[in-house]
């Protein structure tokens, strides 16, 4: 939409992330790409921007939080610790004695998820220049709507419970479990196993994209009306259930792999 020497850009609708822009390389490396100049240079997408901006802000707040604990605490201190009360209980609920061990973890991937789903829910303004023209876009994208975000995180779920499975049963007992109840099922326990991160990243990146691309529909059909209300359902609503689906299939998984033992 454009106003005078203004133009607004509403959410993309279907494209995958943008390059930001290039960290330049002395040569040519297996990610780099040829940048306009002629020289080349490792692309840096929004994501990749986007999840930078978000690490340094749970940084400053989580740093902000832990700063002159008391025994007594106040209003800052109380809200932390029922934070953390709610996380340890989730835990818990789950592995019960052994909640402990994976707490950090849990807690890390839930709120980062979490965060990262509703991103788009402020809507951040960037200002650039093209055509003589001042443009003012969104400056942050949900890094959950990247594929490669949900898959890295899914990937690092899979190494926690096959690490678990493995350390816990040894390489033979873990083999073994693949060929459990006979040596026939081999093949389909390990397309299960294979089927997990695919599961849980596709599932996360499935409903960002999606989310986003109706939200790009509906400022297509009516830009001057914005649709607030269902900014809340796609981008707050949906993003906060889809963290909690992700996390809990993680300790799933992650439980499922220590039952071996038992």
């Amino acid at each position: 939409m454009k106003a005078g020497a203004v133009s607004v850009i509403t959410p993309p609708l279907v494209e995958g992330p943008k390059v930001v822009f290039f960290i330049p390389t002395p040569h040519k490396f297996s990610f780099a790409m040829e940048m306009a100049n002629g020289g080349y240079g490792i692309p840096v997408t929004i994501t990749v921007v986007t999840t930078w901006a978000l690490i340094a802000l749970f940084f400053l707040f989580f740093n902000w939080g832990l700063k002159n604990l008391e025994m007594v605490p106040g209003k800052k201190q109380a809200f932390f610790e029922t934070l953390y009360d709610v996380y340890d209980s989730l835990v818990t609920q789950m592995f019960g004695k052994r909640g402990k061990e994976f707490v950090v973890y849990i807690s890390a991937l839930i709120s980062f998820i979490a965060i990262s789903n509703i991103t788009s829910f402020f809507p951040i303004p960037g200002f650039s220049t093209a055509n003589g023209q001042l443009v003012i876009s969104p400056l942050l994208r949900s890094p959950s709507a990247d594929i490669n975000t949900t898959l890295g995180l899914a990937l690092i779920t899979t190494f926690m419970f096959v690490y678990i499975a493995i350390k816990e049963n040894g390489i033979k007992g873990y083999v073994g479990g693949l060929c459990d109840p006979t040596p026939v099922m081999l093949p389909m326990n390990i397309i299960g196993e294979l089927a997990k991160p695919t599961n849980i990243s596709m599932r996360l990146f499935g409903n960002a994209f999606a989310g986003m691309v109706i939200m790009g529909l509906l400022y297509m059909a009516a830009p001057a009306v914005l649709p607030a209300p269902l900014h809340l359902y796609f981008d707050l609503f949906q993003g906060l259930v889809q963290s909690f689906v992700f996390t809990m299939l993680t300790m799933v998984y992650i439980q499922g792999s220590m039952a071996t033992e038992d």
